[in-house]
């Protein structure tokens, strides 16, 4: 098998294949995959009716889950292993949900490891619930943005982004990354963050079909901006959420107001995982989850 990389001209072959599939995890996006291209070298194979995802974690080479319908992914797995074990590799999937490493451990016995990676789980939440942000649970949250809705009432301005507005998006995320810089705060993370926002935007002609951009501008200033998209036609998936730290109230309001205004229809929203740092798992839980995406490595014992 002769892996190519997921550049941007990989979206029109692998799109079908994702629409195939209907996991809810965020690396079962095209947008995600592509955006972090950089970092995993990530990589398609094409096959009978089916699509495999390799990449590279800390110097090894892995699988995500393939892509295939259901009644096919036990062959397809097969095929998987059948590869790994061609190149003279332990099989080692990365992103496996709960669902898959029951089907191994019943049909592959005690032949793998089983990692669960809290830090991975994507978090789940009841949309309706982050559009109303009803009940006692999020008294805090709305009072958040009642104070900025108070505090600049007919100043601000929330709509869809678009091309030109990008740049304001970018100087946004490196005056962010430079405060944090100075506070001692800085993660090299957010460097790799930042290209894959850049290729988004550079790429959003081929893009816009599927990923959505929201902003809120203040006195005509962009303050915040969002990128999101279906992830399947019941779920929004959050890839990136940015907003000027110092105004009370803009990172909730702007996440309500692109649930509202852009997908007011799905029951729920996929968050992504909190990559095990503290601030962004407490940030996460205080949107108080229905449920999480649990993922698993598996490895070849």
């Amino acid at each position: 098998m002769v892996f190519k990389d997921i550049d941007i001209s990989a979206k029109e072959k692998l799109q079908p294949y994702f629409d195939m599939v209907n996991y809810e995890a965020c690396e079962y996006c095209f947008a995600t995959l592509y955006m972090w291209q950089h970092l995993y070298k990530t990589g398609y194979y094409i096959g009978d009716e089916f699509a495999v995802l390799v990449g590279e974690y800390e110097g090894d080479t892995f699988s995500i889950l393939p892509l295939a319908k259901k009644e096919r992914l036990p062959e397809v797995i097969d095929f998987v292993f059948d590869y790994f074990k061609n190149v003279n590799k332990k099989l080692y999937f990365r992103g496996v949900t709960q669902e898959i490493v029951d089907y191994l451990k019943e049909n592959y016995k005690d032949k793998f490891e089983y990692i669960e990676e809290r830090d991975l789980f994507d978090y789940i939440y009841d949309a309706e619930s982050m559009r109303t942000l009803g009940g006692r649970k999020n008294q805090k949250k709305r009072n958040h943005i009642n104070y900025f809705l108070k505090e600049y009432e007919d100043r601000f301005e929330y709509r869809l982004l678009n091309k030109e507005d990008f740049n304001s998006c970018l100087e946004l995320v490196k005056k962010w990354a430079n405060n944090k810089e100075e506070n001692n705060e800085y993660d090299e993370g957010m460097d790799e963050e930042l290209i894959g926002i850049k290729k988004i935007f550079n790429n959003y002609d081929i893009l816009k079909d599927c990923v959505k951009v929201g902003g809120i501008f203040i006195d005509n200033k962009l303050e915040a901006f969002t990128i999101g998209e279906l992830l399947n036609p019941n779920m929004a998936l959050i890839h990136i959420e940015k907003a000027n730290p110092d105004i009370r109230g803009l990172y909730p309001f702007i996440n309500q107001q692109f649930l509202v205004n852009e997908f007011s229809e799905v029951e729920f929203v996929n968050r992504e995982e909190d990559l095990g740092i503290p601030g962004l798992r407490k940030a996460k839980l205080s949107y108080h989850p229905v449920r999480f995406v649990e993922k698993y490595t598996v490895r070849e014992a």
